[in-house]
């Protein structure tokens, strides 16, 4: 072989190897491509507030278009599919919920995805502490008070929720076993019909979201008897935690978090992890979630959040399994 061949045969094979080990976060995010957060929920809910803050600041800090895709349906699964089977090169990412997110194993027959096995995940994000609110008719100014009512009165209160095996739902059946009471469960479409129930009193009780049920609270229309997070909360200051209300051991939170599709290369998920992490820390960003009772609390690295949503994934499954809640 001439040596001019032989030279340039190595040559192409130097050039090839350099390309193929060049980092993938070098070229990330593509000029000309946007970065998508797929929200699988409609717009104006809290899931969608979180994307929409997220983008707006990574885009300023990035110097990149981060823009926002809504494609709710199928209890998620119609936005958890699209993100699982897109190119895995960050510039689509998926909205997580996690305890909707974890919990779908357990509650669907057919499942499109593998909710770990197709994702790779970055970073959680936020969490939503819950409070637990009754209508002012029943007998129950404490959390003790309530608990006491309950167990005296076993199959007779009703809680809402907005959905079978959502957040809300869970979250009443896990603090049914942990009390030792016994709560009927009422589904809804979402957790505005339930409240209006709630305050029409059809229904005694809910473990929702602060911001829903805030501005009646505030009207007297609804009382609060605990907030679950470690700690009051501003936007309900004189609310007791469950842990001084005399039930330390229920502590519950809905998380949101964010993944890419699985395949996304090393650097790249590095690179959004630091980016997200960044942006949550920012003053601005964490007073819009506060305004909301959300906290910043994103993971320490990718790796630590994967372990979350497989730990979630097996400790709603038991949950629901002990609820005898079934798949639908």
């Amino acid at each position: 072989m001439p040596p001019s061949s032989v030279v340039a045969r190595s040559l192409l094979a130097f050039f090839a190897f350099t390309a193929a080990s060049a980092t993938p976060a070098q070229d990330f995010p593509a000029i000309g491509k946007p970065i998508r957060i797929v929200v699988p929920f409609t717009a104006g809910g809290s899931s969608d507030f979180v994307a929409r803050t997220l983008a707006t600041k990574l885009t300023e800090t990035m110097k990149h278009s981060v823009i926002v895709d809504n494609r709710p349906g199928g209890n998620t699964l119609i936005g958890a599919e699209h993100v699982a089977k897109s190119p895995p090169d960050g510039h689509t990412l998926f909205l997580v919920g996690v305890i909707t997110h974890a919990s779908t194993p357990a509650l669907a027959k057919k499942m499109p995805v593998d909710m770990v096995k197709d994702f790779a995940f970055i970073t959680n994000a936020i969490e939503s502490p819950l409070v637990i609110v009754v209508n002012p008719k029943v007998p129950a100014t404490t959390l003790s008070e309530f608990i006491a009512y309950a167990k005296a009165n076993p199959g007779k209160i009703n809680f809402g929720s907005a959905g079978v095996g959502n957040t809300l739902h869970l979250a009443g059946e896990q603090f049914a076993s942990l009390t030792g009471t016994r709560l009927n469960h009422i589904p809804y479409k979402g957790a505005s019909q339930a409240q209006v129930d709630l305050i029409g009193g059809s229904i005694q009780v809910m473990f929702d979201l602060v911001q829903t049920p805030l501005k009646q609270i505030q009207a007297g229309n609804l009382r609060a008897l605990a907030v679950t997070s470690g700690e009051r909360l501003p936007t309900l200051p004189t609310t007791p935690t469950t842990a001084e209300a005399g039930t330390p051991a229920f502590r519950f939170s809905a998380r949101i978090g964010l993944a890419a599709p699985a395949g996304t290369p090393a650097p790249v998920m590095a690179r959004l992890h630091k980016e997200i992490v960044a942006a949550l820390g920012q003053p601005d960003v964490r007073a819009q979630f506060a305004s909301q009772a959300m906290i910043a609390a994103p993971s320490e690295s990718p790796e630590a959040f994967q372990k979350l949503m497989q730990s979630e994934v097996e400790r709603l499954g038991a949950l629901i399994r002990a609820a005898g809640i079934q798949p639908e």
